[in-house]
Formats: C-alpha cells, structure tokens, sequence
C-alpha cells in the first residue's frame, strides 16, 4: 500500500474520534475522516490492511523440510489464541543439491502487536517443550536407543510425550475469534505474502494412537506441562505476555 503514514494516521485519528459519547463531536470526525479518504484515495479496507503484520519464529524440529508434528500443533494452538493465521517458511534447496535444508520458521499473520506475541508466546513454549521431551526421554526411556530400532522407538515415544504436552495446553485455550473485516484482511495479506514458492500453508496429518505405551507416554506430557498456559492482554491495555 502506497499510503502517506501522516494521513493515515490522521484518518485514524479521525475514525477513533467518531466513536465518541459526544454526537457533534463524533459527526464531525467521521465527516473529516470521510473527506480524507476521499481526498487521498483510502479505501476502508486498506485502513484494516495497515493495521495487519507479521511476526517469524524458528522451528526447532525442522527436518527433511517438515517441522515435528508436536511443534506444528503447538504453532497452530498458539496462533488461534492470539487470532493469526499461520504460514510455514522452508528454507530453499541449495542448487545442485537435491535435499532439503532443516531450517524453517513459522509465520503468524495478524493484528501486528497480536503476531508479535503470537511469535514470542511460541517461541518460549517450543523451547520448554523441548526441553521436557528430551529429559522424559533421558529419565524414561535411558538404554532404549542401545536395541535394535530402540532409538526410532525413543523418538516415537518423545513424541508422543510432546504431544500431550501441547495437548494440555490446547485444553485450556480458546480461540480468538477476529472481527469480519479483520480476518478478510488476514486472508488478503496471506494471498499476497503466498507468492514465494517456498512459502506453504501449514499442514498437519493427523495419526493413529491405539497403542497403550504410545498414551502412556503422551499421558506423562500432559502431566509435566501442567501449570503451563498461555496469557493475553486484557483489552489491548498491555502486550507484555506473562508466562509461567
């Protein structure tokens, strides 16, 4: 958008003004509001545009150009919670090289300062998921990788563990329902970021768990990451996050 950010700070101004408790003074706003747009070219929808943004986190599972299931989960947990839409960044192939690179990062599309959190929220829970998944594994499942197929085994296994992980979070956290024109711009601004080819939409496919050890460890998940939630401002009156 080609728009002067001294005007459209104006027109915001204006459009803020005209939700006033004082009828003259709301009339009056909305009125100079209008007459700037129209002077300028300011659609309404290019107002909403202005206010939409990006915020990156890298995964920490990339591998073979997929992030792991659990760190998918999670980024989708949290950019419903704070109202953004997500994207997944793969790093290019090297030319002359016929295998992926295992570097990635998620994109969370939204309302700016909410894709900022939505980043930053993610970004410290990937880390201590993580963190517990691989001292379950070192506490539960200690010689395991020493077996034949023991180490696929353990990693299945730690998955699992994450899994649940995420699972108990997800339980508490409701979505973050955006006005219509909010997500209308959400949706826009993706179809316009989305022309990279190594831009895709996050995808996640979904597994059978009809195994008792697989539930028992992802039961263990849900257990260590109790007491872990996922805060956000009251009102827009703060966009610092509080985690535990």
């Amino acid at each position: 958008m080609n728009i002067d950010p001294k005007i459209l700070s104006k027109i915001k101004k204006c459009l803020a003004l005209s939700t006033s408790d004082n009828p003259n003074e709301a009339a009056t706003a909305l009125r100079q509001a209008h007459a700037l747009m129209a002077a300028h070219g300011v659609s309404t929808e290019q107002i909403t545009m202005a206010d939409i943004g990006e915020a990156s986190a890298k995964s920490r599972t990339m591998a073979r150009s997929k992030p792991a299931h659990w760190e998918g989960a999670l980024a989708s947990t949290v950019g419903r919670a704070f109202g953004c839409q997500l994207m997944m960044l793969r790093a290019p192939i090297r030319p002359g090289s016929k295998a992926p690179l295992n570097d990635g990062s998620f994109i969370f599309v939204g309302i700016k300062a909410q894709a900022q959190i939505a980043s930053y929220t993610f970004d410290v829970l990937s880390r201590k998921c993580k963190k517990a998944r691989a001292d379950w594994i070192k506490d539960k499942l200690t010689g395991l990788s020493r077996v034949p197929g023991g180490k696929r085994t353990s990693t299945g296994l730690g998955d699992e563990f994450a899994m649940g992980w995420v699972a108990n979070i997800a339980r508490v956290v409701q979505d973050f329902a955006q006005p219509a024109p909010i997500e209308n711009a959400i949706a826009q601004f993706i179809a316009e970021r989305a022309t990279s080819k190594s831009d895709d939409e996050l995808t996640r496919k979904p597994k059978t768990e009809d195994e008792r050890i697989r539930s028992i460890a992802r039961r263990s998940g849900m257990l260590a990451a109790e007491g872990e939630s996922i805060h956000r401002p009251v009102h827009g009156a703060s966009h610092q996050l509080m985690l535990p």
